[in-house]
């Protein structure tokens, strides 16, 4: 409601009158009114708009008796239907996946905006404290999972509405019931401490007293959701696969395009899932994912989706071998063998929620789902740094990291699986964004590069994937709880199989494991290929080619110094190039590995991890041609030898070639490496 004076058209509003727009706009149904016209609204779009009353006889100077004449002279009829309306108004009822994932998506930008003005104005105490602790702990590593960490208020907003309505999800599937405004009640106590804890603060009286209608909106929007249509379909689809990321294109567009929120698809993941339980028997002599020894770990697992896979594999598999009526014990040991860390706290609420959809749907029991919400690539650190600022948060949190961090060095884990991130780092990120143990850490990748005189080529070589691997194998191979046998099973950028500067993490994969299978899965649109290779799509929506890795290591009994042979097969060769092919190709080799192609791969220590030119469909690469290759210039966009104006940069030049040589080295050097670029031919 605004004054008479103001206007409502939304092209005249300003000020904190657009702000209220724009938060109304997300409500199903909403009306916005000065007293002499009133718009009826569905989100942005006008429904109904009518007079009420007329401007002259709101005018304090217009005589009691004038006014009602003008009040009576109006037509009451659009107005009684817009309040008709609104009166009337009920909950939208989604009627697919799609559908629920914009319902929520739109109660919880109302949340977001209400947050991140409320942050504007002042926080109660309590709400600042409930800020702090999402920022400090839960959600305090939001740079390394892509987000731009210079607005906290933002990042606060986003992520206390993200938990918010997951949290309500997961709390309205356990409980099976409506939810209230004490809906962390729903929660078990002993299931899920850290999400139950941050669902009672997010839903005290002092966060509901800021929220206002915001919290009722988005109660009703869950409780809206009917839980029959997020169940796996008859096809074997699961509508609730991409139902995070359905959610994120509604909720903030620009994050699924500028962090690329894209899940790995179904088929690639069942492939993954298939191979890594036949490297368990071939490499491992275990009975494969149903063994009761074997314990998984999925280091980003995001919304869930390779523990899912997992999981449902292990149903077929228990239903094929012993009938339906196995399915629900193994699956529910199953749920206590796998492991999962997530650094963001939105997606570590949903993977709780499938994962819980999962296990019960199959008839089994989850007690406590193993999924931590952590950074993987920090050290273990126990309880150090968890400083909660609500008491009930405190042992929660605590229990939290001291349960990730048994599960990071002590716990038997002998499949790593998954699709880590990929992100190439700038220069300054890798501390920021990989942290000193890591850096500290994969020095024994570059080292070998560096000492075989390639260094420059290790330009290439900071990237969120390879921190990862690193961090695989030392989780396999070298923590506290580590039993020196175990099988990797990675989905990464390709660009480690062929680089020069990825040569140490060739050697040591070659070191560590006795077999690697490499299945090249290609995709990559900003690289040559053959002329007669057209079109060559991605199995992601990225630029970047990807591969899977399955390696594997068995018993410490191999003579010193071996290496692992090492296989490759290339989609290519299964006449596979656009994504839909590569796909249906996936499915049909998680079914039948006999489809996978494998040949030998020659060479030993950094050498590449597939076939030399003209020994498949690929053209040799340009260093199999040449004995030598310099990376020329590279300045890492450093500000200096960059410019978005020729006469700026001209201008720059010229100071920096003014400057005595003591003080203009410190400005490009570290920064760039000059070099001629030379290639010399070897013999062919």
């Amino acid at each position: 409601m605004k004054a008479p004076t103001k206007s409502i058209e939304p092209a005249q509003l300003t000020g904190h009158d657009l702000h209220q727009f724009q938060r109304f706009k997300e409500l199903p149904l909403w009306a916005l009114s000065n007293l002499v016209r009133i718009r009826l609204y569905r989100r942005d779009e006008l429904l109904d708009q009518a007079d009420a009353i007329p401007l002259e006889a709101l005018d304090p100077a217009t005589s009691a008796a004038a006014a009602e004449r003008l009040i009576r002279a109006t037509d009451p009829s659009g107005f009684e239907r817009i309040i008709s309306s609104l009166a009337q108004a009920r909950q939208p009822q989604p009627a697919n996946a799609v559908e629920i994932a914009q319902v929520l998506a739109h109660a919880a930008r109302l949340v977001r905006a209400v947050v991140e003005a409320q942050c504007e104005e002042g926080l109660d105490p309590v709400v600042a404290n409930v800020r702090r602790d999402f920022n400090e702990t839960l959600f305090a590593r939001a740079e390394a999972g892509g987000y731009d960490p210079t607005n906290a208020d933002a990042l606060f907003a986003s992520a206390f509405a993200q938990t918010l309505i997951f949290g309500l999800l997961l709390a309205r599937e356990a409980s099976g019931v409506e939810l209230g405004d004490n809906a962390y009640q729903s929660l078990p106590e002993g299931s899920y401490p850290l999400l139950r804890g941050t669902l009672r603060a997010l839903t005290m009286d002092e966060t509901r007293a800021m929220l206002g209608a915001a919290f009722d909106t988005a109660i009703d929007a869950v409780n809206a959701v009917d839980p029959s249509m997020l169940a796996p379909q008859e096809d074997g689809r699961d509508p609730v696969l991409y139902l995070y990321e359905n959610f994120l294109r509604t909720f903030d567009r620009q994050a699924v395009e500028r962090y690329g929120v894209y899940y790995t698809p179904p088929e690639v993941v069942r492939l993954i899932v298939a191979q890594a339980d036949r490297a368990l028997r071939e490499g491992l002599g275990a009975d494969g994912l149903m063994d009761g020894e074997v314990e998984l770990l999925d280091p980003a697992c995001g919304t869930g989706t390779f523990l899912i896979a997992a999981a449902n594999f292990v149903a077929r598999a228990a239903e094929a071998r012993y009938g339906p009526g196995a399915v629900a014990a193994e699956v529910s040991d199953f749920a206590r063998r796998m492991h999962g860390f997530e650094l963001l706290v939105g997606p570590y609420t949903v993977a709780h929620y499938r994962m819980l959809r999962e296990v019960v749907g199959h008839g089994g029991a989850a007690e406590h789902l193993p999924i931590y919400l952590t950074d993987t690539l920090a050290p273990p650190a126990d309880a150090e740094g968890v400083e909660a600022h609500l008491a009930f948060l405190s042992a929660p949190m605590v229990a939290e990291r001291e349960a990730a961090d048994a599960v990071k060095q002590d716990s038997r884990i002998l499949c790593v699986i998954g699709n880590p991130p990929y992100k190439r780092l700038k220069s300054g990120e890798v501390d920021r964004l990989v942290g000193p143990t890591m850096n500290a850490m994969w020095k024994d990748l570059k080292d070998p590069v560096r000492n075989a005189g390639q260094g420059r080529a290790l330009n290439a070589f900071p990237d969120l994937y390879i921190a990862f691997y690193r961090w695989a194998l030392w989780r396999l191979f070298e923590a506290r709880g580590a039993e020196g046998r175990g099988v990797l099973a990675f989905i990464t950028n390709r660009g480690f199989l062929t680089g020069a500067g990825f040569g140490g993490l060739r050697r040591m994969l070659r070191s560590r494991f006795d077999r690697i299978r490499i299945i090249d899965l290609r995709g990559d649109n900003r690289g040559a290929r053959p002329a007669d290779v057209t079109r060559d799509d991605n199995v992601f929506n990225i630029e970047t080619g990807v591969c899977i890795l399955i390696a594997w290591r068995g018993r410490d009994d191999r003579p010193a110094g071996a290496e692992a042979t090492v296989e490759y097969a290339d989609i290519w060769d299964a006449n596979a190039f656009t994504a839909e092919d590569k796909h249906a190709w996936c499915q049909r080799a998680a079914e039948d590995p006999s489809l996978i192609r494998f040949r030998s791969v020659e060479g030993s220590d950094m050498d590449r991890l597939k076939p030399t030119g003209f020994t498949g469909q690929d053209w040799p690469a340009l260093d199999e041609l040449f004995i030598f290759a310099s990376n020329g210039i590279v300045t890492y966009r450093d500000g200096f030898a960059y410019a978005t104006r020729a006469e700026t940069m001209s201008a720059r030049i010229q100071r920096w070639l003014a400057l005595p040589p003591r003080q203009a080295r410190p400005r490009v050097q570290g920064n760039a490496r000059s070099q001629s670029r030379a290639c010399v031919a070897g013999p062919l």
